[in-house]
Formats: structure tokens, sequence, C-alpha cells
């Protein structure tokens, strides 16, 4: 038992450290990211199949409305794993029988918008303009109900990831009903 226990600690620090030098890269400028052309319709399936069993696990309904969208210019692993990141929070704070939904379209000719929806704790008004700081937990308590424990640098990945891609996030929430994060990513100019 000990050593199981140790184990998880080991891990979650080696997390936590992984997601420090992340921070570090981006907030310096040293993190290049790979610019290609992103079909993100498949990328979005890719990350609702890979996060699925879990949600079934957790008894969450998982969801997804994917339209077609044209390509944009990013970092295929980085994009990968921002849109995790988001889920994997949306999974993490929603209850058994709650819903998790993520949706693709685009609102207008240069845009394309990513939404993650979920029927969680939600996050309350005082907590939302701090959510993106690094370290930042809502829940102050160091163990939670589901028993992970963050490190409050999820989100400020996110949002650097997102800024280093040229695009913009924002998060609506009310307590008790859940959380909606927005992202908006530039499509492939005629240029590219």
């Amino acid at each position: 038992r000990a050593a199981g226990i140790i184990y998880n600690e080991a891990e979650r620090m080696q997390r936590m450290v992984d997601q420090l030098l992340d921070l570090a890269r981006i907030e310096s400028g040293q993190l290049e990211l790979v610019q290609e052309a992103v079909d993100l319709h498949q990328l979005l399936s890719d990350v609702h199949n890979n996060l699925m069993l879990r949600a079934q696990d957790q008894k969450i309904h998982f969801t997804c409305d994917l339209q077609p969208v044209p390509p944009i210019s990013g970092d295929y692993g980085r994009l990968m794993q921002m849109f995790t990141n988001l889920l994997d929070n949306a999974l993490t704070h929603t209850p058994a029988a709650g819903r998790v939904h993520m949706s693709l379209k685009m609102p207008d000719d240069k845009m394309v918008e990513v939404m993650v929806q979920d029927t969680g704790s939600g996050i309350a008004p005082e907590d939302l303009p701090r959510i993106f700081d690094r370290f930042y937990q809502v829940e102050k308590s160091r163990s939670r109900e589901n028993g992970r424990r963050g490190s409050g640098l999820g989100l400020a990945i996110v949002r650097e990831l997102v800024e280093a891609h040229q695009g913009s996030i924002r998060a609506y929430s009310q307590v008790d009903e859940g959380s909606v994060f927005v992202v908006r990513l530039p499509v492939i100019s005629e240029q590219f």
C-alpha cells in the first residue's frame, strides 16, 4: 500500500515538473511550435475517443458535435495537449450522471470555435477571473472528492498554448450548474 502511495505521488510530481517546464518554455518564448495544417475535426475526434472510456467509467455522458471546418495552422501535439487538458478538467469536475459536451463550428470565415461544456460544480464569480493564473485552484483543499489532485497549472498552460496559436480562450460558469470554455483559433489564410 505504501509503495502504491509513493508511486502515485511520484507520478503526480513528475506531471507537475513537466507542466512547469512547459509553462516556462512557453512564457520565455523557447517553445517552438511545429506549424503545419491541422484538421481540427479529426484531432478533436481523436481526443473524444481517447477520453471516452474514462467518461464511461465515471458514468458521465460525453458527447460531441464536430462540424467540418477548414484547417488551422498549428502544432498537432500541443493542440492535442490543449484540448485534452480542457476535457480532462471537465471530466474531473463533473459528477456521475453529468454531461460533458464538446462542439466545433465556424462562427465566421476567419475563426473556428471549440466549446467544452460541463454540468460540473461550476466556478464562483470571484474565482473566474483567476482560473488561468498559474497555481490557482478553485478547489482549495489538497484532496478533491474524486481523489484527483491538480497543480493549478493546466489552465495556465492551455491559455498560453491558445495564445501561441494566435487564438483566444474565455470561460463562463455558474456554481452548481457547470462551466463553458470557448477557444477561438484562426483558420489558415490564403497566403499560408
